[in-house]
């Protein structure tokens, strides 16, 4: 087993990278996209260089989700990891936000308009907030860490990478939530697929009346229960 999230997540996609790990769907928008392993961590390293380049996030600090329930939440995730920072639920040095600008972070805040594909805001946002869209794209999407994370540094709040891969449940099913996967309900599951290489389909705004279509077109094992 790997030591830390990062390797954990790279063994996915030399095992399986071409085939879906992640599904989004928003039912309020019709938004749904499929993103691979390798298409995953190319978003995760160019989020890292964005990270490191541009807003000095170093090793030890940490990062704070403040976004729905949204494949963007696991791209911000892994790129945290691989930058050598935690996830934090409390204060934190930088922070992700969505469209309400809810979350600042002590240093630096970035917000996404979580339109398709990571868009841009269309609208002017606060001076002191980052355009996550405007400015993602503008990296490589190759990621080499100055000073990757260990097994026992911070990973998630007091739980180490050790910690998480430990108390993780491997998940080799394709499996359906509507809990953001970033979340202390939901960070298990998320590296549970990642250790046992599964996959997920993440309903934002879940729209009842498509549920089972939706599990008979993505070829869904099991629901998830929100916790």
């Amino acid at each position: 087993m790997a030591g830390t999230l990062p390797e954990l997540f790279s063994a996915a996609v030399r095992r399986d990278g071409a085939s879906p790990f992640l599904t989004y769907y928003d039912d309020a928008s019709g938004e749904r996209i499929e993103l691979s392993a390798l298409t995953t961590a190319n978003w995760v390293a160019k989020t890292a260089n964005l990270l490191v380049d541009e807003y000095d996030l170093e090793s030890g600090e940490t990062v704070a989700i403040g976004l729905p329930p949204h494949w963007l939440g696991v791209v911000w995730a892994l790129s945290t990891w691989s930058a050598g920072a935690g996830l934090t639920t409390g204060d934190s040095t930088i922070a992700i936000t969505g469209p309400d600008f809810g979350l600042r972070g002590s240093r630096e805040t970035i917000a996404s308009a979580l339109l398709p594909l990571g868009g841009r805001f269309r609208e002017p946002i606060p001076a002191d907030v980052h355009d996550y869209g405007a400015e993602v794209y503008n990296h490589p999407d190759v990621f080499v860490p100055f000073d990757p994370p260990t097994a026992d540094s911070p990973a998630y709040d007091a739980s180490t990478h050790a910690d998480l891969i430990a108390a993780a449940k491997p998940i080799t099913e394709r499996v359906l939530t509507t809990t953001s996967l970033v979340t202390p309900d939901g960070i298990g599951t998320l590296v549970g697929v990642i250790a046992g290489g599964g996959s997920i389909v993440l309903c934002r705004n879940l729209d009842e009346a498509k549920l089972d279509r939706r599990i008979a077109d993505e070829k869904v094992d099991r629901i998830l229960e929100d916790n």
